[in-house]
């Protein structure tokens, strides 16, 4: 095994991808992993998935090393290829084991719409396709049998890879495919993929594509789906559980819930500091 692309690890005590230091978050990156090496013995030896190529990377040093050359125990490729790395050291790195992960369902999540912890990769992961405008451009041979729309799935931050159904988010690098009736392109992003910057409502730089009268009126043919665009709009930006009813002051955002409110000390929108809560009764 081998460094790829020359990249130097970190030595520090601080992981450098923190959203990936429980084991959980990091075994979900394998989910369409083909190579020789175990998925649960990479995510136990600290490794998560990069989503292209054959690439993975070490969640505390950021030691990358190629998935086709790991034929030995993945610790010990670890070890040999990053000696120095925190996390091999045995070093308190706030990794979070499966076991104790499952009892904590949601708590990444939870981090993030709260702001507690921030991850340091690079977003968006595809720049040239921030664009919705560029991404429904990649659908131009997109299959006519497939139950899903090129503009819902623009609109959910996906482009198409040209190959039968598949598509990849342009913030996370998250890839779909087997599109069923009935599937919803935000709803699947989110069920996949719930740690998505996008999906959690970041300024990952999206630029919207400009809708005339028209549109808008092809929209609303289906109500079951602008019934459910709206129920989602109404949800808690925290727990996406209950119905959003505190706006912050002076930033306006109607963004959560009062349970959540409780919790919060900046918008979790805008970042803004929260000077006054008010709570709203909608009729």
């Amino acid at each position: 095994s081998s460094a790829e692309r020359g990249r130097r690890p970190r030595l520090d005590d601080k992981p450098s991808v923190v959203l990936m230091k429980c084991e959980k978050a990091r075994l979900q990156t394998f989910s369409s992993w083909t190579f020789f090496t175990d998925p649960q013995d990479l995510a136990q030896a600290g490794f998560f998935s990069m989503g292209w190529s054959d690439l993975v990377q070490c969640f505390c040093c950021g030691g990358q090393l190629s998935g086709r050359n790991l034929k030995d125990d993945a610790w010990d490729e670890h070890s040999k290829s990053f000696p120095q790395c925190s996390f091999i050291l045995g070093h308190n790195v706030e990794n979070v084991p499966l076991q104790m992960d499952e009892d904590e369902e949601g708590y990444i999540d939870y981090q993030l719409r709260t702001r507690a912890i921030v991850d340091e990769t690079p977003y968006p992961r595809n720049r040239n396709m921030k664009s919705e405008e560029a991404r429904l451009e990649t659908f131009s041979s997109w299959p006519r049998s497939a139950p899903v729309r090129p503009r819902d799935l623009a609109q959910a931050g996906l482009f198409y890879l040209g190959k039968e159904d598949k598509v990849e988010c342009f913030s996370c690098g998250g890839k779909l495919s087997g599109w069923e009736p009935g599937d919803t392109p935000w709803n699947e992003h989110e069920k996949h993929f719930s740690h998505c910057f996008y999906i959690l409502g970041h300024d990952v730089g999206n630029v919207p594509l400009e809708r005339d009268a028209g549109e808008n009126e092809e929209t609303v043919e289906n109500p079951l789906e602008e019934l459910e665009k709206l129920r989602q709009e109404k949800r808690c930006k925290i727990c996406l559980d209950e119905n959003a009813c505190i706006v912050f002051i002076p930033c306006g955002h109607l963004a959560s819930c009062k349970a959540c409110s409780n919790k919060l000390n900046q918008c979790p929108i805008c970042c803004a500091a929260i000077a006054q809560k008010i709570r709203t009764f909608i009729a």
